[in-house]
């Protein structure tokens, strides 16, 4: 079964490849390079011409042999591929009528456990959503507590508020659902040590990206500082980078995401790297649910896969693009028994969609520190 053609549909932030093979059967996969999908959709053009009339019973041939013969591997090139490996997967687990996750292995659980991010502007909003979602059934949340001014207060002022504000939201949820912190970036290795220690009576199910993702020894050292669980990687791409993360031991979770760190060829891997260390898998995930639904794949047949990020999708645009979302019930999300990953994209509409309606949250300027330096990345 040879490819026939590759189509890519760019929404907002969000880049669908669509590749079809000459027996008609479609797969589909999504880049999260979502800062840039145009570059993204780029890279695929370009690549278009070393795929058509390939086999496509074979990804894992075909992730290693376009990886290796670019020398510049950067983001937009991951995200490509990322894109391309899933929807290989896709229509071989079509062609043979199974899902992927029994390509790799068979499930492991019967259903996964997902952690809702709590998305808010005020933290009134961030405690209420927090009981709405123990109401629904999740056992689990991740909030975002760096609110409204935080990048102009001081450093006692900030670190005392935003535990402050974990509290309120503990304190409303109770003891009973696991509570993940979103540092975002926003701070450095000594500032995330004090969080850190301020912040652990608590009992935070991890603490998420303390300071800037560029350096593997700064993230290293700064988890090693906080102490506890930490969480980490969602920006790396490869598993060279993984298993750096994982030989210091200072990281408890890795966060790879599957359009971004190599579709499904890669995070089995960088899954079994972990593993070996008694290490957990925590995807980064907050775009559309056709990466929802390459996770719950992997998520079904990972030992090691511990919670399954998760955005509402009963919503536009994300219930738009696709023909169904992922099924939720009570804070778990199904394992798909349909061949493929279980998902569909609404080809129909995403060609008559063009990027400007959906617009690019991602487009505008970072935060600004009180003397006007930029203060996050």
């Amino acid at each position: 079964m040879r490819i026939d053609t590759i189509e890519t549909f760019v929404a907002g932030h969000w880049l669908f490849v669509a590749v079809t093979t000459d027996a008609g059967v479609t797969g589909i996969g999504e880049s999260t390079y979502f800062t840039h999908p145009l570059a993204a959709r780029a890279v695929v053009d370009d690549l278009r011409a070393d795929l058509i009339g390939a086999d496509a019973y074979r990804p894992e041939f075909h992730f290693n042999r376009l990886m290796k013969h670019h020398c510049l591997r950067d983001s937009a090139l991951m995200g490509a591929l990322s894109a391309i490996d899933q929807a290989l997967w896709d229509i071989k687990g079509k062609a043979l009528g199974v899902p992927v996750y029994e390509l790799l292995g068979g499930r492991v659980r019967d259903k996964v456990r997902a952690i809702l991010l709590i998305e808010a502007t005020t933290e009134e909003e961030m405690i209420r959503k927090a009981v709405e979602a123990r109401s629904e059934g999740f056992t689990a949340i991740k909030i975002k507590p760096f609110l409204g001014d935080w990048a102009v207060r001081t450093t006692a002022s900030l670190l005392n508020g935003v535990v402050a504000s974990v509290g309120r939201v503990r304190e409303a949820i109770g003891w009973d659902v696991d509570l993940a912190v979103e540092i975002h970036r926003n701070l450095t290795p000594d500032l995330a040590e004090l969080f850190a220690a301020d912040v652990r009576p608590l009992r935070p199910y991890f603490l998420e990206d303390p300071i800037l993702p560029f350096s593997l020894e700064s993230n290293n050292h700064a988890a090693a500082r906080m102490g506890g669980v930490v969480a980490m990687a969602e920006r790396n791409t490869n598993i060279w980078e993984f298993r750096e993360f994982s030989d210091r031991h200072a990281v408890s979770i890795l966060r790879p995401d599957i359009g971004l760190a190599g579709g499904f060829t890669q995070l089995r891997k960088i899954a079994a790297i972990a593993e070996s260390r008694h290490q957990r898998i925590v995807p980064h995930n907050f775009t559309s649910p056709v990466v929802t639904a390459g996770h719950v794949q992997l998520a079904a047949c990972t030992t090691n896969w511990d919670v399954q990020g998760y955005v509402r999708e009963d919503r536009e645009p994300w219930n738009r693009v696709v023909k169904r979302i992922n099924r939720l019930q009570d804070g778990f999300l199904a394992i798909p028994e349909t061949p493929g990953i279980g998902m569909e994209l609404d080809l129909e509409y995403l060609r008559q969609a063009a990027y400007e309606p959906f617009g690019n949250k991602f487009a505008h300027g970072a935060a600004r520190a009180m003397d006007g330096a930029v203060k996050h990345q």
